[in-house]
């Protein structure tokens, strides 16, 4: 059955889509109610598995890291095995069911090309239920769900959220010295487990003093090289459609075009990529009828874009991390990412 947020849930939500880790004395003043009702409402939210906020390393950062968008086809009948393994697996951040021309979009993180080939070359084809696979290498991301909003709060509102950020980025290097490669792993598996872990909750699980873990933790998260992000069950929203085009643009009109389709508020992902389809859009969408409605409009504001093909997503199986149930709810299970 369907359960769609109430506005007051879906304010809270869109507020922590901008700042994830807010206090909730913060927004309270800004969503005109209380703390604890605030506090109340995002334990319900949670609970029912309609919005977390998860943690990741930021895309295609650092030396050798790879991001892959893998198309599979296998043997429907024979599924089972192959989707709870890739649900387990941490370097699928993804997993789609597409309605043609592929069972499966898989959505690859990697830490260097040799891990993205393990996975591609030997794992994927030695399952008895897979039959082939597409692989295309992402060149630039340029934008992804993090990103997205709700439209439920109004200008005002959103930009007072915006403002209660007040942590400059860090320049230099991705990542302070003081923060080591194990801390730092250990930090994320938390904060992807709960992005609003406090720095009391995250050391009690690493045993590490609370001090120092708020010290590593306030630098982790200037550094930028963690993406935190507020994440809803889409079919409590009004956009229960995921559309994804994959299309041939000369290189030369990457930028131009990236800069058209992100002036659409159902923009969920778009990256270039190696191969013939050179470019992916995918987007979040009320209807069957308005993913035309928005087709039409990017083949009229970029003409120099070829739509190569079109995929609706049956149901997501997995999103960054988060294992979703058939209404694409959280389930609470979650494979950590590496560091």
């Amino acid at each position: 059955m369907r359960e769609i947020l109430t506005e007051s849930e879906l304010s809270l939500i869109h507020a922590l889509q901008i700042r994830p880790r807010a206090m909730w004395s913060e927004l309270a003043p800004i969503l005109r109610t209380t703390s604890a009702t605030l506090a109340r409402r995002w334990e319900s939210i949670t609970e029912r598995g309609l919005a977390w906020i998860t943690a990741y390393p930021a895309p295609m950062t650092g030396a050798g890291a790879f991001t892959a968008m893998i198309e599979v086809t296998c043997d429907l009948s024979g599924t089972k095995a192959l989707l709870e393994a890739l649900t387990r697996d941490p370097r699928v951040a993804s997993i789609e069911h597409a309605a043609r021309g592929r069972d499966l979009i898989l959505t690859v993180q990697t830490g260097s090309l040799h891990e993205l080939s393990d996975l591609v070359l030997e794992e994927l084809p030695g399952h008895p239920s897979v039959n082939s696979t597409r692989t295309h290498t992402c060149t630039a991301l340029h934008a992804e769900g993090s990103r997205w909003r709700l439209d439920s709060l109004d200008t005002a509102q959103s930009a007072a959220i915006a403002a209660l950020e007040s942590t400059p980025p860090q320049s230099g290097s991705a990542r302070p010295e003081s923060l080591t490669d194990e801390v730092a792993r250990a930090l994320v598996r938390e904060l992807t487990r709960n992005g609003r872990a406090s720095a009391r909750e995250i050391a009690s699980v690493i045993d590490r003093p609370a001090s120092s873990v708020r010290r590593q933790l306030a630098g982790l998260l200037r550094s930028r090289a963690v993406v935190l992000r507020c994440d809803v069950a889409q079919d409590a929203t009004r956009w229960p459609i995921t559309v994804t085009w994959w299309c041939r643009l000369p290189v030369r009109a990457h930028r131009e075009v990236v800069e058209i389709v992100n002036t659409r508020p159902e923009l969920r992902l778009c990256m270039s990529l190696t191969g013939p389809a050179n470019f992916l859009v995918s987007m979040w969408v009320p209807s069957l009828p308005d993913l035309l409605r928005v087709q039409e409009w990017l083949e009229s504001r970029a003409p120099s874009l070829e739509i190569i093909d079109s995929s609706v997503t049956l149901r997501s199986r997995k999103r960054m991390g988060w294992e979703l149930d058939t209404h694409g709810r959280a389930t609470g299970y979650v494979t950590a990412h590496g560091g």
